[in-house]
């Protein structure tokens, strides 16, 4: 009875933490009203903080949270991944409506003796690590909950928030706009819905991943989860020592429900477990039909080890050595990072241009190591200006936020990129301190710009300049034998915001337009 309960506690921990994080993920917007941070989740996360510190050779303060983690999967085994990982809580989900479906016709799940296909997720891992030595992180691709959050981030959020706008948008035309609906409608746009539905690009690529995932686990429950994902194998390395134990000694007659009940495959034909497989769904426990298997913490009875034709997957040893080999990567700077975000940078080489990132970012190449391509900060951005970039950029900087210009600018009086970033790839800055980084500079284009094209007047592009300071100014000047106000840049105040570009009344060129000069 009391595993049955633990195993309702199970189903109710995975379903809170998918809600919370949807909860999370919903209000990470302009303001950033939510109770929760949305750097959290990632911050508990250990292998995207581990791999991210090697890579970038620093000590991210999400290292702690994450070193928790490892401690207590240490002491009771992978319990995050089976109650608390919003990956596996839906694809636990999936699995659930398709045995529904079994049911139907009649059809049980049968589960083999363990595939040597579970040591694919350490391939991962160390192919990931490795590359985190070389400089290259990989994180950013494989971690599971940045999989989930990029892709609610950029099409769940959006399709359900506009499926919703429409919907109401219709119905107050068909009923001719009664108030108390229009009042419904505008608590909800107030509260619930984003007063305007952002889209991202390269959102059909971002869901097409998770996608493939959840078709996956229609294969083999948990497929992801048993053979392909990282995180589960940085959490079974420290799980393989944990004193929790399944004990079926009491276990009379081999029946074979609880292997196939396994979710991860974890059971042998003999009725013995690889632990560090084990995410404690407790169905072993709690759907034993003699309630002779339990879970106890004491001395492991010897079981067959990790050993197939290839060798040893990881014994103690080769642990030991690996974590050794990781903390011996010196890191190059621990300094707070803020600071590095301002320190002086190289003057620029003329007539060379880059990406446009957030004010506050790192260097380019220690922000495409530093960010793992979370989406929280494209997510928060007020004007949906911050998008992905495309992999047709190179892999490296793949869905990297980036300054979209074509589709809004940068909110003179917001600072909340920094705030959600959790690797410090963008740092939180003051909002003073924000409103005086340069992020560009705006350029004119004096064969479109009104004025200089046409002798024209038109000061939009000054009229908008956020600057109290007003880095776009203008002065008399002579265009087609008439006076005309010529605007032009002060590149001393321009911080590159970019409202100017997003302005300007030509179509479809710019008559200004926003550069940042790449670093020599």
């Amino acid at each position: 009875m009391a595993s049955r309960r633990l195993l309702l506690l199970r189903r109710l921990a995975q379903t809170v933490s998918v809600f919370v994080l949807a909860y999370i993920l919903w209000n990470t917007r302009y303001p950033l009203s939510g109770y929760i941070n949305p750097e959290f989740y990632f911050l508990i996360d250990p292998f995207a903080m581990i791999v991210t510190s090697i890579a970038e050779r620093v000590l991210l303060p999400g290292l702690i949270y994450a070193a928790v983690l490892l401690v207590i999967t240490f002491v009771v085994g992978r319990g995050f991944c089976g109650w608390i990982c919003p990956l596996g809580a839906l694809l636990d989900f999936l699995s659930y409506c398709k045995s529904l479906v079994m049911r139907i016709f009649r059809k049980k799940e049968r589960e083999n003796d363990p595939l040597p296909l579970r040591y694919g997720k350490y391939l991962f891992l160390g192919a990931t690590v490795i590359a985190a030595l070389a400089g290259v992180q990989l994180a950013w691709f494989l971690d599971p909950i940045t999989i989930f959050v990029r892709a609610f981030s950029f099409t769940i959020h959006p399709l359900v928030s506009g499926s919703i706008d429409r919907a109401f948008t219709s119905l107050l035309a068909a009923a001719d706009y009664p108030g108390w609906l229009e009042w419904a409608y505008d608590y909800l746009r107030e509260g619930f819905l984003n007063l305007s539905t952002p889209e991202f690009n390269h959102a059909g690529s971002i869901l097409i991943i998770l996608l493939v995932i959840l078709f996956l686990s229609l294969i083999k429950r948990r497929f992801w989860c048993r053979h392909l994902c990282p995180l589960g194998a940085a959490l079974a390395l420290p799980a393989r020592f944990s004193p929790l134990r399944r004990d079926v000694s009491r276990c009379e007659k081999n029946c074979g429900l609880c292997r196939n009940l396994c979710r991860m495959n974890a059971i042998r034909m003999d009725n013995s477990y690889i632990k560090e497989e084990c995410i404690l769904c407790l169905d072993c426990v709690a759907l034993c039909p003699n309630d002779r298997a339990a879970f106890t913490f004491g001395k492991q009875r010897a079981e067959a080890p990790a050993v197939q034709a290839g060798g040893a997957l990881m014994t103690r040893g080769s642990f030991i050595a690996m974590a050794g080999a990781v903390l011996a990567a010196p890191p190059a700077s621990a300094a707070p990072s803020a600071e590095r975000a301002n320190r002086p940078r190289k003057p620029p080489r003329p007539g060379t241009i880059s990406l446009i990132r957030p004010p506050g970012a790192l260097p380019e190449e220690e922000f495409i190591q530093r960010c793992i391509r979370c989406g929280n900060c494209m997510k928060v951005c007020p004007t949906n200006v911050l998008q992905p970039l495309p992999i047709s950029d190179g892999l490296a900087r793949a869905w990297s936020p980036v300054l979209d210009t074509r589709r809004g600018y940068c909110e003179y009086r917001c600072n909340l990129c920094g705030r959600v970033c959790p690797t410090d790839a963008i740092a939180e800055l003051p909002l003073e301190r924000k409103q005086k980084v340069q992020i560009g500079t705006g350029v004119f284009n004096k064969t479109i710009c009104i004025p200089y094209a046409k002798g024209e007047n038109c000061i939009v592009c000054e009229e908008h300049c956020p600057v109290p300071e007003k880095a776009i100014r203008v002065k008399e000047g002579i265009v087609k034998g008439r006076k005309v106000m010529l605007p032009h840049v002060v590149a001393d105040l321009c911080i590159g915001c970019a409202i100017c570009e997003l302005k300007c009344p030509t179509r479809p060129d710019k008559g200004i337009v926003v550069v940042k000069v790449r670093n020599a």
